[in-house]
């Protein structure tokens, strides 16, 4: 490291070490194995990096890293963690996720969890509202997955609600019309994403599938997000990143009040005064 660098602790010197030094980016999860770090441990020094304007996040599978002052000379090579398991426990894991319904609860809880980490997010509610509420605004207005943030900022004075969707689908289910169920509900949401369940042995099938999906999600600004493992966050990866939008104030209030909880519904407007 160099003399003019700020002032490290331990654990972000380590990290930062472990980084290469072209740039190239590195998985968190392979990062975390490397260093024998739990989460806490890894994502604390990370965020003290990012911080300080060494490092920079990218997208991978499970979030990728590098550091922020190298070369772009080795930008497009990511270092990755492959876990090889039981065949037994791939056909576990496809026996027990079916259906799109199968899906919800264990990306919820990912969501909830391990992504919101990886992005610093500080969720409000994360809520499965494919089965509840009513279709404010056409059948395809009702995301599968849902979450509520509201975020401050130093310098750019109020409070800013953002509410983000998922349109889950599973392997049997990979298709075009993902994105444009996601744009659907992008008119009342700030971000949206189509969330793919697509385990190993179907993934080199399907890839070119998921690349023409990713194409045409481009050019409207949806997230495409695959996971080969709907329970394990190192196994997902943001091919696409979502834009940010600004909805209709009407139109946003509207999918509150039809779609979310009321306790949800509470903690937004009590969080908004």
């Amino acid at each position: 490291m160099t003399a003019d660098m700020p002032s490290l602790l331990e654990d972000e010197a380590a990290l930062f070490d472990a980084l290469p030094a072209d740039g190239s980016g590195v998985t968190n999860p392979a990062l975390r194995q490397y260093l024998r770090w739990n989460q806490n441990r890894y994502f604390a020094a990370r965020d003290g990096l990012v911080d300080k304007g060494l490092v920079v996040r990218g997208r991978g599978r499970g979030g990728v890293i590098r550091r922020s002052n190298a070369t772009q000379r080795g930008a497009e090579h990511v270092v990755t963690v492959v876990v090889e398991g039981d065949a037994a426990d791939t056909d576990m894991i496809e026996a027990a996720i079916t259906n799109e319904l199968s899906l919800y609860p264990p990306m919820r809880a990912v969501i909830e969890g391990d992504w919101a980490r990886e992005r610093r997010q500080e969720l409000l509610a994360v809520e499965i509202t494919a089965l509840g509420g009513r279709r404010p605004d056409g059948i395809w207005s009702r995301p599968d997955i849902t979450t509520v943030e509201v975020r401050t900022f130093e310098f750019v004075p109020g409070k800013h609600l953002d509410v983000n969707t998922f349109e889950v689908k599973s392997h049997n289910a990979v298709n075009v019309q993902a994105v444009y169920e996601a744009l659907a509900h992008r008119r009342a949401a700030t971000r949206s994403y189509v969330l793919f369940y697509i385990p190993p042995e179907r993934a080199a099938a399907l890839k070119d599938d998921v690349d023409d999906i990713a194409a045409v999600a481009r050019t409207h600004g949806i997230g495409v997000v695959t996971a080969a493992d709907p329970r394990d966050y190192d196994t997902w990866e943001e091919l696409e990143e979502a834009h940010r939008v600004q909805p209709d104030p009407e139109k946003l209030n509207d999918f509150i009040a039809a779609q979310l909880s009321e306790h949800t519904r509470s903690l937004i407007s009590r969080r908004l005064r």
